[in-house]
Order: structure tokens, then C-alpha cells, then sequence
């Protein structure tokens, strides 16, 4: 019998990474389901169950959330990734307390231009919210919400300009 322990990745402190802590607020058993789902990427119904064992543990935790999103997203199902990118939104405008609705943020609601990691994480949610909405082909919806985070992010951290600069010529022949 072999020892397939040696074949588990394992983090700088030893600790297999299936069963590493990065996320302190979060069950260990939900922080294992998400890593494991990606290990399971190409067996979808192992990955699902995974996320929805992470779900039931912590369904309102920002890791699972994301980790539902980046699922999808990378899954090309846009639909469910729209979705958990709206959901983390809302999470994000809680804990910054700006308007839960991303039409009602005003560049009075928060400095938009902080180096906040929630900050930035918001702005980024809006980019990656407006980009899903053009994939399903509602383009007046991804583009309002591209545009209010051009109007909010000043100092573009989000590179969100250069975006609008590749969808304004898609498909033109230059």
C-alpha cells in the first residue's frame, strides 16, 4: 500500500491545502467545500455539490458568494453568475453602508477613489455585474452599470475606460 499523503498540495506552513485557513469568519467545513470544488472543476456534479454544501453552511459569506460567481462565470453561465455578482453587490453596500441598489450610489455615498479593499471590491462587483449583463445580450443594463462606474471610480482603478474603449469598437474593422 502506498502513502498518497505525499502527493497532497501542501501550504509554506505544512498544512494540506485542502484543509488551509484563509478565511477565519468562515466554517472550516464551508472553506473546504469551496476548495474542493475546485478540485472537482471538471466532474460538475461534484463541484455543484460542493458549493452547495458551502452554501448551506455559510450561504451569505462573501467567499461563497464569490466563489458561486466565479463558478459560473467561468462556466459560461451567465445567468447564475449575474446573479451572485448582484448579491455581493448588496453584501459589499451593507458593509459600506451606501445604497444596497448600485443606480442609487452616488460619488457622495463614499471616497470611490479610497484604496479600501471593500471600496475597491464594490467597484470591481459593478465591472464584473456590467460585464455579465452584456454576455446575456442586455446590453442597455451592462452598459448603465459600466457607466455609473466610470461616473464613481474618477481615478479609474478598475481600468473600466479602456473596457468601454474595446465594446465601442467591437466588430468595427479599424
Amino acid at each position: 500500500m502506498s502513502d498518497t499523503s505525499a502527493d497532497v498540495p501542501r501550504s509554506a506552513d505544512g498544512v494540506a491545502w485542502l484543509e488551509g485557513r484563509y478565511h477565519i469568519d468562515l466554517e472550516p467545513a464551508a472553506e473546504r467545500a469551496i476548495r474542493a470544488a475546485g478540485i472537482a472543476w471538471q466532474d460538475e456534479p461534484e463541484a455543484q455539490r460542493q458549493l452547495a454544501l458551502a452554501a448551506s453552511i455559510a450561504p451569505d459569506h462573501m467567499a461563497v458568494l464569490i466563489a458561486h460567481y466565479r463558478y459560473n462565470l467561468y462556466k459560461h453561465r451567465y445567468a447564475p453568475a449575474q446573479d451572485y455578482a448582484l448579491r455581493i453587490l448588496i453584501a459589499l453596500a451593507h458593509r459600506l453602508g451606501i445604497p444596497a441598489d448600485w443606480q442609487d450610489a452616488g460619488s457622495g455615498d463614499a471616497d470611490f477613489g479610497s484604496d479600501n479593499p471593500d471600496i475597491r471590491a464594490w467597484l470591481f462587483v459593478l465591472q464584473a455585474y456590467g460585464y455579465v449583463l452584456l454576455r446575456l445580450g442586455r446590453r442597455e443594463q451592462g452598459m448603465a452599470a459600466l457607466q455609473r462606474l466610470v461616473t464613481l471610480d474618477s481615478g479609474d482603478q478598475t481600468k473600466t475606460r479602456a473596457l468601454l474603449r474595446v465594446i465601442a469598437h467591437a466588430g468595427r474593422d479599424d
